[in-house]
């Protein structure tokens, strides 16, 4: 009876092989294509009017591919700067500490009044906030555990 290696093929990539410098731009971008993806299904294919809350005096209004764009990479750009910087200056909690803010950002964002908007609103947009962290929040503690 012959036994099978259980070492990966050479040329097999595994997820933490990946460059942080590579891994973590695909990690937002994957977050971003995943919640346009969502957006367009929601809206385009679904015909559903998905709206963000009234906040600073403005009304409720109908979602934007701009608004999406700029909610899915800008914080996760800003978690990014952070990140690097506690990894820098904190090397061995960065991981920790960047991982109890991530977690603590994400719920803080998640569209609790909802203002002018309905139920489902609220629920669909906490799912785009869920997307993106899912995304970006995995890839980043990976590639900062293997940094410490």
């Amino acid at each position: 009876m012959a036994t099978a290696s259980s070492s990966p093929r050479p040329s097999a990539r595994r997820l933490t092989d990946i460059p942080a410098r590579v891994l973590r731009p695909a990690a937002i971008g994957t977050g971003l294509l995943a919640n346009l993806a969502y957006v367009i299904v929601l809206t385009d294919t679904a015909g559903y009017d998905l709206r963000t809350p009234a906040v600073f005096g403005r009304p409720a209004q109908s979602i934007l591919i701009s608004l999406v764009i700029a909610a899915s990479v800008v914080p996760t750009l800003l978690g990014w700067g952070l990140l690097e910087l506690l990894e820098r200056r904190v090397p061995r909690r960065a991981t920790a500490i960047w991982t109890s803010l991530a977690v603590l950002v994400l719920v803080g964002g998640l569209p609790y009044n909802g203002a002018g908007v309905t139920t489902t609103d609220q629920f669909l947009l906490a799912l785009m906030h869920l997307i993106a962290g899912a995304a970006v929040i995995p890839a980043f503690v990976i590639t900062s555990l293997r940094r410490s």
